[in-house]
C-alpha cells in the first residue's frame, strides 16, 4: 500500500468502498474486480417499449454486485466523484457495443430529477455519460452526449418499488428537451443501473415517439437478478 494512500486514509478518512483499505478512489484489487465484462442485459420481464417495433438491446458494462455495487452506492449517494473514472470505464465498454465505425453516435443520458442534483451536488449520470463519451473518442468513435430529455412532473422514489410500481411512476415522467444533436445520429440511451428497465424505456418512449429510435441502452451495471444473459 503507498504512502500517499495511507496519509489520505489518516487525513481525509479516505478508503476503498469495496473492502474499506486505504484508498481515494479503488484499491489495486477492487479496481481490477471492477473491470468491465459488458454483456447483454434483457430486464425480466422486459418492458415492451424496449421490444417494438423494434429492440433496444440493453448493454451492461458489469453485474451490480459486490465491489461495483459498493462503489455505485458511494458514488452516487456518498458524492465520492472520483470514482466517475472508473466507473466511466465500465459505461464506454457497454455504449461501445452499439458504436458502428464512421457511424456518429449520442449519448443520452436518462434525466436526473432537480432533487436529486440538489442532494447530490451533481448530474452524476450526465457526468458520467461524458466521461464515457472522452473514453470511446480515445478510440475513435465518433460519440457525444446530449441532455436530449427532462422530466415533465415529479416522480416518487424508485427505492423499494417493483417492476410494476415503477413503471407507473415514470410512465409519462419524460419529455423531449432538444432533438437538435440527435439528427443523423445513432442514439443511444445511458443510465448507471439497469434495475426494471422502467426508466430507460420511459427514456425510449420519448425518443421513439420524437423519430429518433435508440439502436441500444448502455448502463454501468445491471441487477443480476432482473437480468438474462443472451450472449
Amino acid at each position: 500500500m503507498g504512502v500517499f494512500a495511507s496519509a489520505a486514509d489518516l487525513i481525509l478518512g479516505a478508503s476503498c468502498p469495496g473492502c474499506g483499505q486505504p484508498a481515494l478512489t479503488l484499491c489495486r484489487a477492487c479496481g481490477l474486480a471492477m473491470r468491465p465484462d459488458p454483456y447483454v442485459a434483457w430486464p425480466t420481464p422486459t418492458p415492451p417499449l424496449l421490444q417494438k417495433p423494434r429492440p433496444v438491446v440493453p448493454v451492461a458494462g458489469g453485474a451490480n454486485v459486490g465491489v461495483l455495487r459498493a462503489a455505485l452506492i458511494v458514488w452516487k449517494e456518498h458524492g465520492r466523484f472520483g470514482l466517475t473514472v472508473p466507473l466511466s470505464h465500465l459505461l464506454a465498454a457497454a455504449a461501445g457495443h452499439h458504436v458502428e465505425p464512421g457511424r456518429p453516435a449520442v449519448l443520452v443520458p436518462v434525466p436526473t430529477s432537480r432533487r436529486s442534483k440538489r442532494e447530490r451536488g451533481a448530474d452524476v449520470v450526465d457526468e458520467l455519460a461524458r466521461a464515457s463519451a472522452r473514453l470511446l473518442r480515445r478510440v475513435g468513435g465518433d460519440v457525444c452526449v446530449a441532455q436530449a430529455l427532462a422530466y415533465s412532473r415529479s416522480t416518487h422514489d424508485q427505492a423499494g418499488l417493483d417492476a410494476e410500481h415503477r413503471a407507473a411512476n415514470l410512465r409519462g415522467a419524460f419529455q423531449l428537451r432538444s432533438a437538435g444533436a440527435l439528427a443523423g445520429c445513432d442514439v443511444i440511451v445511458v443510465d448507471d443501473i439497469l434495475t426494471t428497465g422502467s426508466t430507460v424505456a420511459e427514456a425510449v418512449r420519448v425518443l421513439s415517439a420524437a423519430g429518433h429510435r435508440p439502436v441500444g441502452i448502455a448502463v454501468a451495471a445491471a441487477t443480476p437478478r432482473m437480468t438474462v444473459d443472451m450472449r
